[in-house]
């Protein structure tokens, strides 16, 4: 289960299966009464009473945007767009909806895949830290040492939305992981061979131009 994220992590520290889901009930022209504790909501009209007592409450109004959307208090279009609209603005293209990184392309270079930003986040478990390309790199990385097992990242996206600089951070994140002590070199074989093997996997797509995509 993604969502909503309370239950989910109240179920993981209970233990039970102690939670509910709980419905919202609107207005004709489609607006929500946002209110506060439920020991507020019972000294209100015998309408909202009656509401209690269907089992029909208010969702808390969001407070501020939220690293995983799976942690809105409110699931819809309108949400999810405001709430990547309000990162991207603070150049926060990064978002986790549970396991999945949404990346927002910037058009721009972002400080932030710096060897700092390496070695912050490796060796961490996804969504301690801000959304990150390398946090992902990092949990498929430890995965495959722990559970000896080969791993897949699929990357998927429109043409220009970033596919390619989101696999050479990977590629850059992953290497600092497996030969920590020797990176540099490794990231100068794959950087000289990752041309080569884009042009021998490159095939036509039906999109206009020239668009080309890996094989």
């Amino acid at each position: 289960m993604l969502w909503p994220r309370v239950a989910l992590e109240h179920r993981s520290l209970s233990g039970g299966e102690d939670y509910r889901f709980l419905l919202r009930q609107k207005n004709l022209d489609g607006s929500i009464h946002y209110g506060g504790s439920l020991q507020m909501w019972l000294q209100v009209t015998e309408v909202r009473r009656r509401m209690m007592e269907r089992g029909l409450l208010p969702q808390p109004e969001s407070q501020g945007d939220h690293a995983d959307l799976c942690c809105l208090p409110e699931l819809n279009e309108r949400t999810l767009l405001d709430n990547l609209r309000s990162r991207f603005r603070q150049e926060k293209i990064y978002t986790y909806v549970g396991s999945i990184l949404i990346v927002i392309n910037p058009f721009k270079f972002l400080p932030i895949y710096n060897p700092k930003y390496v070695k912050m986040y490796d060796n961490h478990t996804l969504g301690d830290l801000e959304p990150h390309i390398y946090a992902v790199a990092d949990v498929a990385y430890h995965a495959m040492l722990q559970r000896q097992r080969n791993q897949c990242i699929v990357i998927s996206g429109e043409s220009g939305s970033g596919k390619t600089q989101s696999t050479n951070f990977l590629i850059h994140h992953l290497t600092a992981l497996s030969q920590k002590g020797f990176a540099s070199g490794v990231e100068r074989i794959n950087g000289f061979y990752l041309p080569f093997l884009q042009r021998f996997g490159l095939h036509l797509t039906p999109e206009p131009g020239d668009e080309y995509k890996h094989a």
